[in-house]
């Protein structure tokens, strides 16, 4: 419902795109790395719980990648397209969609804050894995050489403010030294903001985006990404071991519709943008089912 508020909101022109994109800087740089600081700095976290839901996200992630790649080649794709497809397919949108979602699920629920602190900790490797893994499976479509892509990458991940928020959040609760609580209450309230106006983001966004081309394939990578993703990780996690509720925050992460960033990607690394559009735009309202399925199924 908040999603489909930001559409409406970007529909009508109650906000234009240059406040929406002021407003999803103002989540992404300040709001979401304020919510990470405080919410993991906050508990102890399950630390031995952290290798088991990392094996689950970055198992769960290899294996669609080698399932998109299979795919894309018995259909032929193109060098462009098939490095595209594979992205739409594994790389979900954690930051806008997926931690808002954890988070709400898990509001008033009975589930220990240090599960929900571990699978925040777990999210920051899972975001380097897929920028990694994007970054090496466009490659053969950059003009320049690995050495001034990995380059790219290193300086955008070392001033990722997800990363950076939560590296503060793990510090803190590493410490064990309690924040003074003015600035314990400032990061909590600058963090709620990051939620909801996370999920108008995404709504506006996807107002502005449109479904052309390669309609086929872009199905067929948001069904990968909503649908075949958290089957697989269910697996993996009934296999390592996982209970209900870390399973449950597993599934939303890998849950998680296509995400946008990935757009910026290919267009920046001459892959099909218009693929990469069109499942970004299919994913969204099949991950809806996909991601209630798995809450009511693990809560």
């Amino acid at each position: 419902m908040v999603i489909g508020l930001g559409w409406l909101l970007t529909r009508t022109g109650f906000l234009s795109a240059p406040t929406l994109a002021e407003l999803n800087r103002l989540t992404y740089w300040v709001g979401l790395p304020a919510l990470l600081a405080s919410r993991i700095g906050a508990a102890t976290p399950a630390y031995d719980r952290v290798g088991s839901l990392l094996v689950v996200l970055i198992g769960t992630t290899a294996a669609v990648v080698l399932i998109g790649a299979l795919i894309g080649r018995a259909g032929r794709l193109p060098a462009g397209s098939l490095a595209t497809f594979v992205q739409a397919a594994y790389r979900g949108n954690l930051t806008f969609i997926g931690l808002p979602v954890v988070i709400y699920a898990f509001a008033g629920s009975q589930a220990p804050a240090a599960v929900e602190s571990a699978a925040l900790i777990a999210f920051a490797p899972l975001v380097i894995v897929y920028n990694v893994v994007a970054v090496v499976i466009m490659q053969p479509r950059v003009g320049a050489g690995l050495g001034a892509a990995t380059a790219r990458l290193m300086r955008r991940l070392l001033g990722n403010p997800i990363l950076i928020g939560t590296g503060v959040g793990m510090a803190i609760a590493i410490s064990g030294w309690p924040l003074p609580v003015s600035v314990d209450r400032t990061l909590s309230a600058i963090g709620q903001m990051a939620l909801p106006l996370a999920l108008i983001g995404i709504g506006g966004g996807l107002h502005a985006t449109r479904l052309v081309g390669h309609r086929r394939w872009a199905l067929g990578a948001a069904l990968l990404k909503t649908a075949i993703t958290p089957l697989i990780g269910a697996a993996l996690a009934l296999g390592v071991g996982l209970d209900a509720g870390e399973t449950r925050l597993a599934l939303i992460f890998l849950a998680c519709p296509t995400a946008s960033a990935a757009y910026v990607l290919v267009r920046e690394m001459d892959g099909d943008d218009a693929l990469m559009a069109g499942a970004i735009v299919i994913s969204y309202p099949l991950a809806l089912p996909s991601m209630a399925l798995v809450l009511s199924l693990t809560g």
